[in-house]
């Protein structure tokens, strides 16, 4: 009876998930486009369907034209004359005002037309049209069952909101190898995001090849016990790193253009240098200084008041600009210590030789040096938002706003032109639930938080400045990204689709709901047909009344479970229904999608109990809660604190547990609760003696992390 079940299940799984050869509809497009005007009828792509390239078009339609034959798997053979059953590539656009980058759809019963003013249009077409097929077009080897395709009649018209569509990646303190860098570009292109930003230089490692320094790579680009950098962030006591040559990146960059994608190069100065000045100490400061920077790096930041110093700089940044065609170069500029210029007579002598008025003003003065370097060299300076502090740059240099969305206001109140990368929505590196690994502060950002910013939803801002906000951009930093195997993916993926439609659809047309079942009906399917290990949102399983039960958290996914304490798989039994038992916590739920699967979850009890900014002290200080309700025998009782939501979280100190107002037990210990960083959140306590009739508190001594905005469960359960 169980073999026969499991077949049933295999055959509804089969059916659920097989190429859709039937016509798509226009709702599960991401980013949504501008306009959508369905028809009647299809157009059916088979091995009949000819390309058809305007005269004028031919070299830039070409690469479109070879994607559009490599994803169908048919011949799509080159058509001369514009004929019925073809594919039409034009740069003849109905609709002005699209700009370098908008595009028009139009499909008929008798052709589809890609109409574009560029070919970064022509290839933004092409990715609307993709997502028209079956989800099967986007894999290495795709099982297309009869090979034709019907697409719904419809006409698009669309173009981006921003000009500024992009994506951070840091490869310094994880390295991550050219073929990876190519199938992120791949993914970031899928999604019309436009820019890749390559943070290729940080304390933990040197990753661009400099032919005039050969040490930052010979050395500055590995760590280890016998290396001159040490052990950081999992890469343990052997040998560990790597770097890009110069031919692997014109390789990249070649690659990157193909797809409309400019690649943003980062050399972080005048902080974050330490893979720099290991190698090349002279470029220190001459300083008795010992402190550290916010990451604990001693050691890091280049002098001043060196005149070599900013000769070795434009010797490295005329490198990179020989190597990247983008006509920007970011120069990092954040999280400077200053307190090593402090105690440098050269870097004093700066503060006397040009007026300045304190050491703070050394940033400014080194940052003007660089802009000068980088405008002599042809492009255009961008960094982070602290590169806007004490001076006035450049008006074509740009501002990266990562620290929250007031510093980007503030930069374009300034007149400058400022990309939006506020930390509490777009840094990806940021843990997406209490359970899981990442970054917590700048608090939890899930995908849902991550849509709901808008960059320019600031109303006392005049036109003038919103019109300086050019774009917006995630950032991926990778101090946890070591491991598991996947874990970049599963940080970046889905939540790089909502960053996708902040950054290509009106916001008039943005709506959470929509945008999510888009996500889970179709889209969860072209990702894994893409390769990206993304991440599923996982169930919740809740114990009450001697009864488990699961909220599974969205479409087309499947709920497994054991209950012997071991990690769900494909094996695992299917939830249908609720689970009566009375030892919850040796079950275990995952959500699956096809092969693909989310972290697991525990059985967590029922709680009414919370703690909210209104009840969390900024100090230690004391709350209360009546447990009466959740004990029932001797034993022991366990509390637990569950992370829901917010920007900080909490510390805990200690739990007493109070019998008719006498303490009869405690657990003292250091707890950290918070998105992805929570640590001893388990208190234990003992009843000898219950008593029904008693009354029974449990009072904690906490306070906020870093803050009060925090919510989550509190979680009283008597343990087996």
């Amino acid at each position: 009876m169980k073999n026969i079940s499991i077949v049933i299940l295999a055959i509804l799984n089969s059916i659920l998930f097989m190429p859709r050869q039937e016509a798509k509809s226009q709702t599960n497009i991401i980013p949504l486009p501008v306009n959508i005007e369905n028809k009647t009828g299809y157009f059916t792509i088979n091995k009949n369907t000819c390309v058809y390239i305007e005269k004028g078009f031919d070299l830039d339609a070409n690469f479109v034209y070879e994607k559009l034959k490599e994803a169908t798997g048919l011949p799509l053979k080159r058509t001369y004359k514009v004929k019925s059953n073809s594919i039409i590539l034009s740069n003849k656009c109905k609709k002005k005002n699209l700009g370098v980058e908008g595009y028009e759809l139009d499909v008929t019963n008798l052709n589809i037309s890609l109409n574009a003013n560029s070919p970064g249009g022509l290839y933004y077409a092409l990715q609307t049209l993709l997502q028209l097929l079956p989800p099967e077009v986007y894999s290495t080897e795709p099982d297309l069952k009869n090979n034709s395709f019907k697409v719904s009649a419809l006409s698009i018209y669309d173009y981006p909101r921003f000009e500024w569509r992009g994506m951070m990646l840091d490869v310094s303190r994880q390295f991550f190898d050219a073929d990876y860098i190519k199938k992120y570009i791949d993914w970031l292109s899928a999604h019309k995001i436009n820019v890749f930003h390559w943070h290729l230089t940080d304390d933990e490692g040197w990753r661009i090849e400099i032919k005039k320094y050969p040490l930052l790579t010979q050395k500055g680009a590995w760590r280890g016990k016998n290396e001159i950098l040490p052990p950081a962030w999992g890469s343990g006591d052997n040998t560990y790193g790597g770097y890009y040559t110069q031919e692997q990146i014109r390789e990249i960059v070649k690659y990157a253009q193909q797809r409309n994608v400019s690649i943003l190069p980062e050399i972080d100065m005048p902080g974050h240098s330490r893979a720099l000045t290991a190698c090349y100490p002279e470029v220190l400061c001459h300083s008795t200084d010992t402190t550290s920077s916010v990451q604990g790096v001693r050691k890091n930041v280049w002098c001043a008041g060196k005149e070599s110093n900013f000769q070795m700089i434009e010797d490295i940044l005329g490198e990179l600009t020989a190597l990247f065609p983008f006509e920007y170069i970011h120069i990092g500029g954040d999280e400077v210590n200053k307190k090593s210029w402090e105690h440098c007579e050269l870097c004093k002598g700066i503060i006397k030789d040009c007026n300045l008025n304190n050491i703070n003003e050394v940033q400014s003065y080194f940052i003007m040096r660089l802009e000068k370097t980088v405008t002599g060299l042809g492009k255009k300076m961008i960094g982070w938002n602290e590169i806007a502090e004490g001076g006035k740059l450049n008006q074509n240099s740009y501002v990266m706003a990562w620290q929250s969305e007031k510093h980007g206001y503030e930069a374009a109140l300034k007149g400058y032109s400022t990309i939006m990368v506020p930390g509490s929505y777009l840094y990806f590196d940021m843990a997406q639930s209490g359970e899981e690994q990442g970054h917590s502060w700048a608090g939890m950002v899930s995908i849902e938080r991550t849509y709901s910013f808008d960059p320019i939803n600031n109303d006392s801002l005049p036109k003038a400045a919103l019109n300086k906000i050019k774009g917006v951009q995630a950032a991926l930093w990778s101090e946890f990204l070591d491991k598991p195997n996947g874990i970049a993916d599963y940080q970046s993926y889905p939540r790089i689709c909502a960053l996708a439609e902040i950054a290509w659809t009106p916001q008039e047309n943005r709506n959470w709901a929509n945008f999510y079942t888009r996500l889970q009906s179709e889209h969860y399917n072209r990702l894994y047909n893409m390769g990206i290990k993304f991440r599923l949102p996982p169930p919740d399983a809740v114990y009450k009344n001697h009864i488990i039960t699961v909220t599974n958290p969205g479409l087309n996914l499947i709920t497994r479970f054991t209950n012997n304490g071991h990690e769900p798989d494909l094996n695992s039994t299917i939830y249908s229904s609720t689970i009566t038992t009375s030892s919850p916590y040796n079950y275990k739920f995952k959500t699956f999608f096809k092969d693909h699967s989310s972290i697991s979850m525990p059985v967590f009890p029922y709680s009414e109990l919370k703690w909210t900014p209104e009840n969390t002290p900024v100090r230690f200080g004391e709350i209360n809660f009546d447990i009466s309700q959740y004990i029932t025998k001797n034993g022991r009782v366990e509390v637990k604190f569950r992370f829901k939501k917010g920007k900080n979280g909490l510390l805990v100190k200690k739990v007493s547990l109070q019998e008719n107002g006498k303490i009869i037990d405690f657990d003292h210990h250091d707890g950290t609760i918070a998105a992805g960083r929570t640590s001893n959140n388990v208190y234990k306590l003992n009843i000898d003696s219950y008593n029904e009739n008693n009354i029974y508190k449990i009072i904690i001594e906490l306070q906020g992390r870093w803050g009060t905005n925090s919510y989550g469960d509190i979680l009283v359960y008597e343990a087996d």
